[in-house]
């Protein structure tokens, strides 16, 4: 059988035509001259038709991309319509399938209306499917009433493919043009960030950079604070009303809000509908939309990287923003490594001055101005004032650096108070919010909004702080750690101090002490014994000088009277001798040495002495304790009775005097118990004295017992 000539024209024709079509898609046409190639095409292939080429959208609308007709030629369109029912627009999205509409009478809504302004009667189209979503439609349309003959569809179908694949690649050289762009702009970020430029340039690069590649000006980076309100750090094509430095609280739900609620990116499509600070300031400024991605820092959320649209935001924005906020987390991270190197490095070196001085054993008031300087250059400029805690519920500052008391000042406080928490807690302690606190008004008084006090411990003591203030604000987070550093180098100072001074003072006391012991001796043996023996040498001269005029009876009531001074003066170097070191404690040890020294006193005592002899020096020293402390009880304790307690164990030699009188005793004041002090800690031993009123004393001293 012949094929039918009409039939292979038009078959040549239709070849013709797409060959035409495909040779312009494999040059790589602009999307808008393969638009009109195509529709005219298919106008001239099917005679007596119009020609149309639409563009579907998700919202269910239309875009009329171009019309041909014989008449005019090909036109750009550009108008928008709902799909309506009953239209091509409306069959061909719901069935992705090719379709036709036999007469558009039954049709309605403004797309339709339109294509019956055309003068369509009936029309077919077939859908243009790219990345397996319907793109669009081709149609054709009939003005006479005659309908399209089978096969239209199979036609338009062919041409719609080649459309298809001109748009593909197309959106693929757009594609990859604008990931070529989106990597440039990475890059040029990231060699800010590897050649450590300033974090105040990097994040403005990084604001600059993402609005150019999503395609949004507004673009905006949010810090946030701890408690989820932001400020402003870097801002791209900023609108009327938005600065670098800016504020908002953190109530609402906008992407930002929703960045810190979640730690995910985030999207609004309406930005008049959202509540919220900067939602109500965008909207007000003409965007609405906007989409957010989470900056981190040391896997930390440190803010937003925030873009705004004034219409809507094309729908792979939130992972394009990602990849510019995770630069921008790195940067800031950098920036804040090597900024707390710096810190450290200075802080290190502004420590180690005061703690220089300090092992120098520099004067007290240098030390503390010193620390108090030195605190403030290091943090901030923070003003510092340096207190020491008195006995009651009281302070006075003892230096300052800015500070708003001068020296000297006294300062009673409540409780509640931060000098009460400091000195309860022995912790740091933070004040962001003064007039919310029992002392507001002192604190108005000096000028004060908030402050960070460190606490300055001597021997497990709360001795005073150090405060860092500030008149405008809360003081940096973390400044807690850093002050407490310089507190604790006031401690070592004062510490230091107080050692030297209770050595000073013990060795003026042993001094002292051994001093009035030689003088004491020196006037017991002069006036005793001494004179004893000039009056037996006096009386034996006296007998001699008898015994040669021959006065016998004389010369021996001379002799009688030398020998009874002898024995007076022998009598009283033994008591003197006693007195220093009795005999009993040489012969027999300590429990000897005790047991002599209980045989005179006017009160009983229960002593339980079971040590082995121990080093001389051991010895003597216990038994100084023992018998001072008992002198203390015949002279002040109105006890009844006294009990003494000494055991050795794991080489430690423990001696407890006690009684069930009084009370009320206390070291220093010149009491005895003072050189008892001296004389335990000069053998290495400690001596503590409990003592309530009206409750006895009791007296517990340690030694090494190795001597």
């Amino acid at each position: 059988m012949v094929d039918d000539p009409d039939d292979l024209r038009r078959s040549a024709a239709e070849q013709a035509a797409l060959r035409r079509v495909a040779t312009l898609v494999a040059s790589g046409a602009a999307a808008a001259e393969v638009f009109e190639a195509l529709v005219t095409e298919v106008g001239l292939l099917m005679p007596a038709t119009d020609a149309a080429l639409v563009r579907l959208h998700g919202d269910e609308t239309v875009t009329v991309i171009g019309r041909w007709n014989e008449s005019g030629g090909y036109r750009s369109i550009g108008v928008s319509h709902p799909f309506g029912t009953g239209t091509l627009a409306r069959l061909i999205w719901d069935s992705r399938r090719p379709s036709r509409v036999s007469t558009y009478a039954e049709t309605s809504g403004s797309l339709a209306d339109l294509i019956r302004g055309w003068g369509w009667r009936s029309s077919v189209g077939a859908p243009v499917v790219v990345n397996a979503e319907v793109w669009g439609l081709t149609a054709v349309g009939s003005t006479s009433g005659e309908v399209h003959p089978p096969g239209t569809e199979r036609q338009l179908a062919a041409f719609t493919e080649l459309l298809a694949i001109a748009i593909a690649n197309a959106q693929s050289r757009a594609e990859l043009e604008q990931l070529v762009a989106e990597q440039a702009a990475l890059r040029r970020v990231a060699e800010l960030v590897a050649h450590a430029a300033p974090p105040d340039e990097v994040l403005e690069a990084v604001v600059t950079e993402a609005a150019g590649s999503v395609g949004v000006g507004f673009t905006t980076l949010l810090r946030f604070e701890p408690d989820g309100s932001t400020e402003v750090a870097a801002v791209h094509d900023a609108p009327e009303g938005v600065a670098v430095g800016m504020r908002a609280p953190a109530a609402g739900d906008g992407a930002t809000q929703r960045v810190w609620r979640t730690g995910r990116t985030a999207r609004v499509d309406s930005l008049p509908d959202m509540s919220g600070a900067w939602p109500r300031l965008a909207a007000s400024r003409g965007f609405r939309s906007s989409a957010a991605a989470p900056v981190l820092a040391d896997d930390r959320l440190w803010g937003a990287l925030v873009a705004a649209g004034r219409g809507a935001l094309p729908p792979d924005i939130e992972e394009n923003l990602s990849r510019f906020a995770e630069l921008a987390g790195t940067a800031i991270a950098s920036a804040q490594a090597r900024a707390d190197v710096q810190a450290l490095a200075e802080e290190q070196t502004a420590l180690l001055r005061v703690a220089e001085l300090v092992a120098r054993g520099g004067p007290a008031d240098e030390v503390f101005a010193a620390v108090a300087a030195e605190a403030r250059q290091l943090l901030e400029g923070y003003p510092m004032t340096l207190v020491r805690f008195e006995e009651d519920a009281a302070l006075t500052v003892i230096s300052r650096s800015g500070g708003p008391a001068p020296p000297g000042t006294r300062i009673d406080y409540e409780p509640d108070t931060l000098p009460d928490r400091v000195r309860r807690t022995a912790g740091a302690v933070r004040v962001d919010d003064y007039p919310s606190e029992p002392d507001a008004a002192l604190a108005r008084q000096f000028g004060l909004a908030a402050a960070v006090a460190a606490p300055i411990a001597v021997e497990s003591t709360v001795w005073g702080m150090l405060t860092a203030t500030s008149a405008e604000g809360p003081l940096t987070h973390g400044v807690e750690d850093r002050l407490q550093r310089f507190a604790n180098l006031v401690g070592t100072a004062v510490g230091n101090a107080t050692s030297r001074a209770q050595l000073v003072a013990s060795r003026a006391r042993v001094l002292s002490t051994a001093d009035e012991t030689r003088r004491r001796l020196q006037r017991d043996v002069h006036d005793g014994a001494q004179q004893r023996l000039v009056h037996t040498v006096i009386a034996l001269q006296l007998a001699r000088q008898s015994l040669a005029d021959g006065d016998v009876p004389t010369g021996i009531d001379r002799v009688e009277e030398a020998l009874k001074h002898a024995r007076r003066a022998t009598a009283e170097l033994r008591e003197l001798v006693s007195g220093i070191l009795p005999a009993a404690l040489t012969r027999s040890g300590l429990r000897g040495g005790v047991e002599s020294l209980l045989i005179d006193l006017p009160l009983p005592v229960d002593a339980d002495i079971d040590v082995p002899r121990l080093a001389v020096e051991v010895e003597t020293t216990a038994y100084f304790v023992v018998a001072e402390a008992l002198t203390n009880v015949v002279k002040h304790a109105r006890a009844a009775r006294a009990w003494v307690v000494v055991t050795l164990d794991d080489g430690t030699l423990a001696i407890e005097v006690g009684d069930d009188g009084v009370g009320g005793a206390r070291t220093g004041h010149g009491s005895g118990l003072t050189g008892l002090l001296d004389r335990v800690e000069a053998r290495g031993g400690q001596l503590q004295v409990s003592s309530p009123t009206g409750a006895g004393t009791t007296i517990r001293a340690t030694l090494p017992a190795g001597g």
